[in-house]
């Protein structure tokens, strides 16, 4: 229990504040421990940080059973819908970790930081063989530019600028994330034809 008050200290002193800029102490202080004790459980503030950050992410696997789900489907719409119900469900309890492992300065923290992002555009690559398939990409990008730009929106920073900084609710930013792909890669449907007289 301990370790988990500490844990939970980090965070939210850690993510409001700066690596470099918050100490041990103060840590110690809003876990409501010694910081002998902070020190004897942990060693150093780079080993409290990493195990905060992987502390964040026990829903990641059973969620990233979606991007097999995303893996079978034909339809770009229904894809990309799957793909921003998975970034919001991951981001909505750790995007805040994510963002710290990015501004941290620290370079394991950071190295940390471009894994995920490196899983991220891996498990969005299925995109391109989806919009060339569907017959529906747009002209004015290519399936490999669709890949990028889907990383780039999906991506955490989009999720905390929209919900963190200006107060939309997790549910806005996937509709309104799944509307903007959708249109930025696909024209309409193509409406049937004129029907044969009987």
């Amino acid at each position: 229990m301990t370790r988990e008050r500490i844990l939970a200290a980090a965070r939210r002193l850690l993510v409001t504040g700066s690596y470099s800029s918050v100490k041990m102490e103060e840590i110690a202080r809003e876990a409501g421990v010694a910081h002998q004790t902070l020190y004897a459980v942990f060693g150093t503030k780079l080993r409290l940080a990493q195990e905060m950050v992987d502390a964040g992410w026990p829903h990641v696997p059973q969620l990233l059973k979606l991007v097999d789900e995303a893996k079978g489907l034909k339809d770009p719409e229904a894809w990309l819908r799957t793909m921003a119900s998975l970034h919001r469900r991951i981001f909505e309890p750790c995007a805040d970790l994510i963002r710290f492992t990015g501004e941290s300065g620290d370079a394991d923290l950071f190295a940390h930081h471009q894994r995920i992002e490196r899983n991220r555009y891996e498990n969005l690559r299925g995109l391109a063989s989806v919009l060339e398939g569907s017959g529906r990409l747009r002209p004015s990008i290519s399936a490999e530019e669709a890949v990028s730009v889907a990383w780039t929106m999906l991506g955490p920073d989009y999720y905390v600028k929209l919900v963190f900084d200006r107060g939309w609710t997790p549910d806005r930013y996937e509709e309104w994330v799944t509307q903007a792909l959708i249109d930025l890669f696909l024209t309409s449907r193509a409406s049937p034809g004129p029907q044969p007289e009987p």
